[in-house]
């Protein structure tokens, strides 16, 4: 508890593992979702015979095509909305921030994106990478190698202010 204030001080910001696990499946709904809703819409004028073989199989590759685009972009523009996170973690109460406890930037974003989904899509690489995430419920401050690389902290969205990180030197 603060004295001044009287008001109590969370003095580790940081979200774990697990609630991010859990935000990160609510986003594969989302996304999933969405993907869903465009092969529904492509499968359905294939249907009214308007579309050939061939061209089923473009409306296809076009679904698997935006299911990557809607992943790619999904993460970064959420990110750096004012909701600082995706909607599974906005909804579990989190935000990204960088050290100054900010709103991260676009490029931040791309990198988190670029290497979390590395680490979990790309096939044959990600049963080695997928390990990298459990680091996040080992590390001080609970980050991923995504994290890590973009420089930002997963913390609690009523954070306020610069993350608490220690120097190693005591100050």
């Amino acid at each position: 508890m603060d004295s001044m204030s009287g008001q109590i001080v969370n003095s580790v910001p940081f979200k774990g593992f697990w609630i991010r696990l859990v935000a990160a499946i609510l986003d594969g709904f989302i996304i999933i979702f969405f993907w869903l809703l465009t092969f529904f819409l492509l499968f359905s004028v294939g249907n009214t015979g308007l579309l050939s073989g061939s061209d089923m199989i473009l409306s296809l590759i076009i679904s698997i095509i935006t299911l990557a685009i809607v992943g790619i972009i999904y993460k970064p523009i959420m990110e750096t909305s004012n909701y600082q996170g995706t909607f599974g973690k906005y909804l579990l109460g989190m935000k990204i921030v960088n050290q100054n406890g900010q709103k991260i930037s676009l490029n931040a974003s791309f990198i988190r994106t670029l290497v979390y989904f590395s680490q979990t899509i790309i096939p044959w690489l990600n049963l080695l990478t997928v390990w990298l995430l459990l680091m996040i419920g080992f590390t001080e401050y609970k980050q991923g190698l995504h994290d890590i690389s973009a420089r930002t902290f997963v913390v609690s969205r009523h954070w306020e202010g610069a993350i608490p990180l220690e120097d190693n030197f005591g100050a």
